[in-house]
């Protein structure tokens, strides 16, 4: 499945989550979606790209439950990398504002504490989307100025999944 398609399926599923714990596990499914996404885009762009993508892959590997893996691994392409990164930076803040609200009225520190990790993994995902994106954008932008573009994608080898 698309990255894009996956990002609208985990934030319909963040948007019926009514529970504390539904609502954290979507929260670490689109935690994991950003982290799969890294680790396809990855493989191709240019060096800087990649490298990006390769930091992106690795946020957050702590702390996820394993229940939330199995979202994450339908991802089978990333066929518009900039499409894709607005529609998981979207989907992250998404996770985070709805962390903020359970954690505001969270009745166990137990569920304070599992919110405020997940925010802090989802923030530094979403950091790593954002500067991704914009590197995703440079090379439309220059082409649309008339510049040559870089179009090396590199070995697809040398995805880190």
């Amino acid at each position: 499945m698309d990255a894009t398609r996956l990002a609208v399926v985990t934030a319909a599923a963040l948007g019926a989550a009514r529970t504390e714990t539904e609502v954290v596990r979507e929260a670490w499914q689109a935690q994991a979606l950003a982290r799969a996404v890294g680790g396809v885009l990855a493989a191709t762009g240019s060096p800087a790209q990649r490298a990006e993508a390769r930091r992106l892959h690795g946020t957050g590997d702590t702390g996820a439950p394993p229940c939330v893996r199995p979202r994450a691994s339908r991802l089978t392409s990333v066929a518009d990398p900039p499409r894709a990164l607005d529609a998981l930076e979207a989907l992250l803040e998404e996770a985070a504002h709805a962390l903020i609200s359970l954690a505001a009225t969270a009745a166990e520190s137990g569920t304070y504490a599992d919110c405020m990790e997940t925010i802090e993994a989802l923030g530094n995902s979403r950091d790593a989307v954002g500067v991704l994106r914009g590197l995703w954008e440079e090379p439309a932008e220059e082409a649309a100025r008339g510049k040559p573009v870089d179009t090396w994608r590199g070995d697809p080898g040398g995805c880190a999944r």
